[in-house]
């Protein structure tokens, strides 16, 4: 794949094993960074312990629980030490609209049966590419 800027190929690398692959979109590396099913449920127990904690920030009208918003990030941060080390990029680990974004429609494809599907078929979309990158090796 052709980068033009380095520093966003190293942003859309999926691990340290998998130096090229086929996708542009963020979705399609979101996903295969996301394939290990304890990984999966502490990004899941992440964002509802964020939208838990802003619920309960109004309900009590107690801001001083909104410092309890970095932990939510260490949770699923916590799934790619432990279970599934792919590559995290700084700025998506704190914050980032692509990142959340993605969060979320994991959540809403998962709670709709089509996650798994999902990374089925990037798997064997990555799996075709890299086959056929090294055949010609």
């Amino acid at each position: 794949m052709n980068y033009y800027n380095p520093q966003q190929k190293l942003k859309n690398q999926i691990n340290n094993q998998i130096l090229d692959h086929p996708f542009t979109d963020y979705w399609d590396i979101f996903i295969l960074k996301h394939q290990h099913p304890i990984n999966i449920t502490l990004h899941l127990l992440g964002i509802f312990f964020f939208y838990g904690l802003l619920f309960y920030t109004w309900k009590l009208q107690n801001f001083w629980l909104l410092l309890g918003l970095p932990l939510t990030q260490l949770v699923g941060l916590t799934g790619h030490f432990l279970f599934e080390r792919s590559h995290i990029d700084l700025q998506d680990a704190v914050f980032s609209w692509r990142a959340s974004y993605c969060l979320g429609k994991m959540l809403f494809r998962i709670l709709m049966g089509k996650y798994q599907g999902d990374i089925r078929q990037r798997q064997e979309i990555l799996n075709n590419y890299l086959s056929k990158n090294y055949a010609n090796i």
